[in-house]
């Protein structure tokens, strides 16, 4: 009874670190994607980039396919002459 009771306290010691590690993982790469975002991005840019994805959203559904990346690109140009162009 003592073995199994070492290895089952084992297993959770076990199981707690690697949940510790997963979680500790996570938060360091939201961080990075906070501060990323802190750095690089703008309003315009998350504006443009949100009508972007809705667009790309729609044309999925509308095809009922994957779109092309020349196709995805098309419609990024397309969003920023609308935005910022005219």
């Amino acid at each position: 009874m003592g073995n199994l009771a070492y290895f089952g306290l084992g297993i959770l010691l076990g199981l707690g670190i690697s949940i510790y590690f997963i979680v500790s993982r996570e938060e360091r790469i939201e961080k990075k994607i906070a501060m990323n975002q802190k750095m690089y991005s703008t309003e315009k840019l998350d504006k443009t980039m949100e009508i972007v994805v809705e667009k790309i959203s729609k044309d999925i559904k509308r095809l009922r396919r994957e779109l092309t990346e020349e196709e995805k690109n098309q419609i990024i140009i397309e969003s920023y002459k609308e935005k910022f162009l005219i």
